[in-house]
């Protein structure tokens, strides 16, 4: 991979509020991130279960990271990921080949070829959107934070994937996301259901929190397949509103079902609830 195309931190812009932990260290931290109030929306179960029980990487979130680390941290890449060559697997010498090979390489995230030249294809993206290489320009990859919501004393914490800079000031807090469709009405319709417009209202406010300065929060959108479109968002006022709504509310009920050890589902008093069809069903007519 041409690694030209990498983003390094800039020197000696590096605030005293952030700190540089390994991937695995921040997420073992019992802060409470994102991903935990969007789980906490659904149910109080949900969060339970998965702050309990951390789920493993699908497929998809390891290829996502891979892509994110050769773009952000590619002198973490060779240590983290290894690309797999071909073995005839059909072969008993081929077998014995392919399990000395990954006996060798032990603790690294395999990769296939055709996974790599994706990622390749992924990182070139970026570099040729003009306003996705100049928010990359400058600033610093996978930094942490961590704060504590004065509203309800939960400690918080954030990880963004790049923070973007002009000179020793944060012009933007960066978050690359891979996706199905990365045009505006696509993109639109997976922050609304993969909980994005929370994300940048909390990452804003915890920035807000530790720097004392409001910074605008920008999407990378890249497509996961083939021609790898791609396209960046600035997060519209009305969405970090309606974000902040819903952050906001996560923690009061976080902090309630802490306080009751009391962690319910869908129902939680039990009640039998009268269900009906989605309205798109609804519209649904025989005479065509």
């Amino acid at each position: 991979m041409d690694t030209s195309v990498v983003t390094n931190p800039i020197s000696g812009f590096h605030p005293d509020f952030l700190q540089s932990l390994p991937a695995a260290d921040y997420h073992s931290h019992p802060a409470i991130g994102h991903s935990s109030l969007v789980r906490i929306m659904r149910s109080p179960a949900h969060y339970q279960d998965y702050a309990t029980y951390p789920p493993e990487p699908t497929v998809a979130m390891k290829l996502g990271t891979a892509f994110h680390t050769a773009l952000l941290e590619w002198e973490l890449f060779g240590k983290t990921f290894v690309v797999a060559p071909k073995f005839d697997r059909r072969t008993k010498a081929g077998k014995a080949q392919a399990l000395a090979w990954e006996t060798g390489h032990t603790g690294k995230i395999i990769l296939t070829p055709d996974q790599m030249e994706a990622i390749g294809k992924m990182v070139l993206a970026v570099r040729e959107h003009k306003g996705a290489r100049r928010l990359l320009g400058d600033g610093l990859a996978e930094t942490s934070g961590f704060w504590r919501d004065e509203r309800t004393g939960i400690e918080c914490k954030m990880r963004p994937d790049f923070l973007a800079a002009e000179g020793e000031t944060i012009a933007g807090i960066v978050d690359i996301k891979t996706c199905v469709d990365a045009s505006a009405d696509g993109f639109s319709r997976a922050i609304a259901t993969q909980g994005y417009d929370v994300q940048a209202a909390f990452y804003q406010d915890g920035m807000k929190t530790l720097s004392g300065e409001t910074v605008p929060f920008y999407f990378i959108a890249i497509e996961k397949e083939a021609p790898y479109a791609l396209a960046v968002y600035r997060a519209s006022q009305a969405m970090l509103e309606i974000g902040r709504e819903k952050y906001r509310a996560a923690l009061e009920l976080l902090s309630w079902c802490r306080r009751n050890n009391f962690w319910p589902s869908y129902q939680p008093g039990g009640e039998i609830e009268t269900i009906d069809l989605p309205r798109w069903a609804a519209n649904f007519s025989l005479d065509g």
